[in-house]
């Protein structure tokens, strides 16, 4: 029968994982605080976090809501939805574009985030590449390194009023099937029988 294919010396964990570890979390803390003392005072308007907080709200119950009763997913919709109330059709909201090149403190602030999330990736990548050359192979790290500098995951759309109608949409045509449908009524039927059963081993 043939060995192993790969084999690993035992002490590669404190000799090259530990020390990526270590010196990726240090340089990760550097960066966190370098980007808080480049950061200027701007904070977002009450509105915007508002719009924001409501659009995951609803995309929240457009992924999740068959696990709630149905009639609590249907006054959800109908917040969101009703064609008189509903909060995508009631809500207009002015749309200010706005130009980088007009602004100077917005490319100024562009060129600080990208500065700070891709110099730190590009320096230990080069180090690690450098220190650790034949013992670790580095995944491609561009999605991720994408994600950081875009700030996807709270970043606005530019027109908000596009984005609830496209909420709005999604949350017209979704249906569920129900996960928790009778679930209620099978337990009051069964009595509520809640003695503790031995477990199988």
């Amino acid at each position: 029968m043939p060995g192993p294919e790969l084999l690993l010396d035992s002490s590669i964990r404190v000799w090259v994982v530990l020390p990526i570890v270590i010196i990726t979390l240090m340089v990760g803390v550097c960066r966190h605080f370098l980007s808080l003392a480049l950061r200027g005072d701007r904070r977002p308007e009450l509105e915007q976090l508002g719009d924001s907080q409501v659009l995951i709200r609803s995309r929240i119950l457009r992924e999740h809501g068959k696990y709630i009763p149905r009639q609590s997913f249907i006054m959800r919709k109908h917040f969101f939805n009703d064609k008189e109330l509903g909060f995508f059709k009631k809500t207009k909201r002015k749309v200010v574009a706005k130009n980088p090149l007009t602004d100077p403190s917005m490319l100024t602030d562009m060129m600080k985030g990208n500065l700070t999330n891709m110099l730190p990736m590009v320096l230990i990548g080069g180090w690690i590449n450098w220190a650790f050359s034949g013992f670790v192979t580095t995944a491609d790290q561009t999605q991720v390194l994408q994600d950081q500098m875009t700030g996807a995951a709270m970043t606005l759309p530019p027109d908000i009023n596009k984005a609830f109608k496209a909420e709005w949409e999604a949350l017209e045509v979704v249906d569920h099937q129900w996960a928790l449908e009778s679930v209620e009524e099978e337990l009051m039927a069964a009595g509520l029988n809640l003695e503790p059963r031995p477990c199988p081993l």
